[in-house]
């Protein structure tokens, strides 16, 4: 273990959040409300009795499912997100929990729907023991505890009852279990012979006879497709169409027969088809819903009848605008000079991708369009600025890439070309991410470059005629993390620039400049953007997108989604709250995965006696558990200053899996997950 000492704050001030200073507004870049991460696996349920369907989306690439309420009604959707419902699931962390796939259905038969939530430990059922209108979630972790030594890491679950017994039978898509398990592909079954108020579930895989092996996933989902009383099947699978299987049977006796018809109209090419079939559109029959590999949700519309279904891509639901691909970062200007900010992105192919705001300077509405930049390609992990470097009044492109290097490219009335002397030598190792400001206010525009190696962290002054020099002077106080993205910005409107730095745990790091525009003192301040996080990889950028003269900020991430934030911070920052943290961070681990050893960053910054200003030290652990909450590792156990540290975890001595860490600090408690893969 080596446990490494970054830096350490003293501020002895009152404590105020400020997370309610930003409004996140998912409408900006969804306009149906829905933004969802990788491998998206949707499902609908009203879960607020109001008669509507409401949306919740699971994740493989995420720690926790996500509730969308739908504000709208019936028969037109529109949906806004709502973090209450599920908190209380993810109170403790995430160790013991799942977030992949979604089934719900009232198990019980108490008038409420149950959920079922899907992952790597298997099927977690909870309870709805509050009512049908406000769910209160208890979690059972027996109900499937004889299914889940059966099923793998990867099971796909369907509930419906497929005998006509009046109970809720499970049907399991398998697949790629990532430390072995059933055959990807196929489906298993087990039979209910419980009853329909106490479940209890038995293989049985006569329920499925017929069903073959559809590839390396499979993802069921049953519906009466042609109204004759008994269930009919759905089932994805990847980088094809889905298959549907009438019953040709009973109710109480399924026999399943391979059909064509509804599905020979759906797309072949995503990856990661898991379908949900309701009446979304409130017209009496089923459509078609599916999450994909990249996080775009499809909805095929049955603009059929009841009987005979007829599915109809239906693009107007669920827009997300986000990137083609991952690894989004954002810049602004006005590239079509039409008086309004656009926005540039890079992504993780070495692409440059254009946003054109369509809207107005208070009103933004982003479109994403090809440009005359769309064909360059900078290798892979772009990151394109918009700025006149060479001052002739229209936009040029600097981008940093993969290899550590920053890329020019000069427009000459639309066209651009690459200019391989301005940023001659200059190379952070990997993961560059340039900002620019000028710093000094000598009328030349400064660099600042973020890095995947934290120590990478450099300033480059422009000494004229864009003449950049390593100048790290002006960055004096500044730590960063971890796949930094800087960008400057003045958010406590006192003249000078502030800095927000984006780190690979999805978290921004804000410094205050305290000094002024020409004596530059920074100060972390973690309390501006306290809670604000993102999937992974965050990179901010700021401007007054809805002409209050606040600089509202727009947040790009790994999975390839943008975040808008309004910002309420009040006008002048320093007047109304203190700058002091009162904040611990957990971080994701890096690498994850790893092998075999990962480092673990954490911050403890606390006031621990605020009338006499003394700081005491806290009692802190970190600990590792294995899956069955069993602690293997001992990282830290004793008393810790305010800080910033970063401990390296050697799992040479333990096999592959998922491992989990937690930070206990005083009162603070979070666990985050991490695999081991030899």
């Amino acid at each position: 273990m080596i446990l490494r000492r970054q830096f350490v704050l003293l501020f002895f001030v009152t404590v105020i959040s400020y997370s309610q200073y930003w409004t996140k507004i998912d409408s900006v870049f969804s306009p149906f409300g829905v933004t969802s991460q990788n491998f998206s696996a949707p499902e609908y349920c009203d879960l607020d009795g109001d008669g509507d369907l409401d949306l919740i989306i699971g994740s493989l690439s995420a720690d926790r499912i996500e509730y969308f309420v739908n504000k709208g009604n019936a028969t037109t959707p529109l949906f806004r997100r709502d973090t209450n419902m599920f908190a209380s699931i993810y109170a403790q962390g995430y160790q013991f929990t799942n977030s992949e796939y979604v089934a719900t259905t009232d198990i019980d038969n108490d008038g409420d729907f149950d959920l079922v939530i899907a992952g790597y430990n298997g099927l977690y059922l909870y309870w709805n023991v509050g009512d049908s209108t406000e769910a209160v979630w208890k979690i059972d972790t027996t109900v499937f505890s004889a299914v889940n030594v059966l099923i793998g890491t990867d099971p796909k679950p369907a509930l419906a009852d497929l005998d006509g017994d009046g109970d809720e039978d499970l049907v399991v898509g398998i697949g790629e279990s990532l430390f072995g398990g059933p055959t990807p592909g196929i489906s298993m079954a087990f039979l209910n012979n419980g009853s329909a108020m106490v479940p209890n579930f038995v293989a049985d895989n006569s329920l499925i006879t017929g069903i073959p092996d559809v590839g390396l996933n499979a993802y069921p989902a049953f519906k009466d497709l042609d109204n004759d009383g008994d269930f009919d099947l759905v089932m994805g699978r990847d980088l094809q169409t889905m298959l549907y299987y009438k019953n040709t049977g009973t109710k109480y006796s399924p026999v399943w027969t391979s059909t064509g018809g509804i599905v020979s109209v759906l797309e072949s090419v995503t990856y990661w088809k898991n379908p949900v079939l309701c009446d979304l559109d409130g017209d009496g029959d089923f459509d078609l819903t599916y999450g994909t590999s990249d996080g775009t949700i499809i909805y095929y519309q049955n603009i059929g009848t009841k009987s005979a279904p007829l599915l109809q891509q239906n693009l107007s639901y669920f827009q997300m605008i986000r990137t083609d691909g991952n690894a989004s970062t954002v810049s602004f200007g006005d590239y079509d000079k039409d008086g309004d900010l656009d926005m540039v992105s890079g992504d993780w192919l070495g692409k440059f991708q254009y946003f054109r705001n369509d809207g107005t300077s208070s009103h933004p509405d982003f479109k994403k369009t090809t440009a005359s930049f769309s064909s360059i390609d900078v290798g892979s992990y772009s990151s394109p600025v918009f700025i006149d470097i060479d001052k002739d009044g229209d936009l040029d492109i600097v981008s940093g890439a993969l290899l550590g290097g920053i890329l020019c490219y000069i427009n000459t009335n639309g066209t651009f070309a690459q200019n391989t002397s301005i940023f001659a030598g200059i190379n952070v190792g990997y993961r560059s991410a340039p900002a620019f400001a000028d710093l000094n206010n000598d009328g030349n525009i400064d660099m600042l470059v973020g890095a995947e190696d934290a120590a990478k962290l450099t300033f480059y002054l422009n000494s004229g005629n864009n003449l950049f020099v390593v100048d790290n002077s002006f960055i004096d106080g500044i730590t960063a993390s971890r796949d930094a993205h800087p960008a400057f910005v003045d958010l406590d409107k006192d003249g000078d620039l502030d800095l927000a730095i984006g780190i690979s745990g999805g978290l921004i790091y804000y410094y205050e400049n305290t000094g002024n525009a020409s004596t530059l003192v920074w100060k972390r301040n973690d309390l501006l953007f306290d809670k604000i996080e993102v999937h992974q990889d965050a990179t901010p950028a700021f401007a007054d997108f809805d002409g209050d003269g606040k600089q509202d900020m727009i947040v790009g991430e790994y999975n390839g989604n943008f975040s808008f934030y309004k910002n309420l911070v009040p006008t002048r920052v320093k007047e109304s709250v203190s700058a002091a943290p009162s904040v611990f961070v957990l971080e994701q681990n890096y690498p994850n995965p790893f092998n075999p050893a990962t480092t673990i960053s954490f911050s403890i910054e606390k006031n621990n006696n605020p009338f006499t200003g003394i700081r005491t030290t806290v009692q802190t652990s970190l600990y590792i558990f294995d899956l069955l909450g069993r602690r293997i590792s001992t990282l830290i156990n004793g008393q810790l200053n305010a800080g910033s540290y970063s401990v390296v975890w050697d799992a040479s001595n333990v096999p592959s899996g998922i491992y989990f860490y937690r930070l206990q600090s005083g009162n603070y408690s979070e666990t985050k997950r991490m695999m081991l893969i030899k």
